[in-house]
């Protein structure tokens, strides 16, 4: 697990505007999402829980959750969503966000020894961005 306690930061984001256009993400965050540039980590405390510690320029948040259990989490407007978490092999930790509106995002992230590639799907019911 090469990942676990180091940090990483936002160098380069694709697609971003279309992403947050489908999602009809809330405008205050979505500008968040564009203007800041977020540091994070995520830390093994045994075989299957991890803390996740995410830190930007107004905002630190930290997120203890187990491997394959789905955890209620509360988001800046106050609505509540399901996540889970799951590792493949050493590096690559997927994670499944449920929203109450029916929508799924699914997140990959690829590990590397100096570097981090994250990949984000999003679906709603019978449909896929």
């Amino acid at each position: 697990m090469s990942f676990s306690g180091k940090k990483f930061r936002r160098v380069r984001a694709e697609n971003v505007e279309e992403l947050l256009k489908v999602s009809k993400t809330n405008e205050n965050v979505a500008r968040m999402l564009q203007n800041t540039l977020p540091t994070f980590s995520f830390t093994r405390i045994d075989d299957v829980t991890f803390t996740f510690h995410l830190q930007t320029d107004n905002r630190q948040m930290n997120v203890t959750f187990k491997l394959g259990e789905e955890t209620e989490l509360e988001r800046r407007d106050g609505s509540k969503v399901k996540v889970t978490y799951t590792l493949e092999g050493d590096n690559v930790l997927k994670q499944v966000i449920k929203s109450p509106d029916g929508k799924i995002s699914y997140f990959k992230r690829d590990f590397g020894d100096k570097d981090m590639i994250m990949v984000r799907q999003l679906s709603k019911p019978n449909r896929s961005y």
